[in-house]
C-alpha cells in the first residue's frame, strides 16, 4: 500500500509539474500581445497557484485541514470577476469543472481520504492543463470575440 501511495504522489508532483511549467503564471492577450488585464490577472493566477502548491504540500504531509481549506480557497477564488478573462460557453465550463473538482477535493480532505483527495488534485491540475490549452489553442478566435464585445 505504501508503494501505491508513493508511486500515486510521484505522479501527482509530475503533471503538477508540468502543469505549473507549461501554463504561465500571466494570461496571454489572446491578441498576441503580453497580457489581459496585467493589473488584475497576473495577482490572480499567482494566488492560484499558490494554492494549488498548498493543496499538494498538503497531500504530501498529510495535512487534511490545509488541503481542504486551500481547495476552498481556490473555488471562490474560481468565482472572483477577474477570473472571467472571455466570455465564452467551453470557458464557462472549464471554470465549473474546476470548481467541481476543487469541491472534490475539500470533500475528500473533510472525509480524511488521502487517495481521494490526491486523485481529486490530479482532476483539478488537468483542468488547469486544459484551461490553459484552450485559451492558447484559441488566441486569435477569442481576440475577436472580445473586440465584438467592446
Amino acid at each position: 500500500m505504501r508503494r501505491a501511495t508513493a508511486l500515486l504522489f510521484a505522479l501527482i508532483a509530475a503533471v503538477a509539474m508540468q502543469s505549473f511549467h507549461a501554463s504561465p503564471a500571466v494570461a496571454q492577450d489572446p491578441a498576441g500581445g503580453d497580457r489581459l488585464a496585467p493589473d488584475k490577472i497576473a495577482p490572480l493566477m499567482r494566488r492560484k497557484l499558490d494554492r494549488a502548491k498548498n493543496i499538494l504540500e498538503g497531500l504530501t504531509l498529510e495535512q487534511f485541514d490545509k488541503i481542504a481549506s486551500n481547495a476552498r480557497s481556490l473555488r471562490l477564488l474560481s468565482m472572483e470577476a477577474g477570473w472571467n478573462v472571455v466570455q465564452t460557453e467551453e470557458y464557462r465550463k472549464q471554470s465549473d469543472d474546476f470548481r467541481r473538482a476543487c469541491t472534490s477535493i475539500e470533500k475528500a480532505a473533510d472525509a480524511k481520504d488521502i487517495h481521494r483527495a490526491a486523485l481529486a488534485y490530479v482532476s483539478l491540475t488537468v483542468r488547469c492543463v486544459d484551461c490553459h490549452s484552450y485559451m492558447r489553442e484559441n488566441k486569435i478566435k477569442l481576440a475577436t470575440l472580445d473586440l465584438r464585445n467592446h
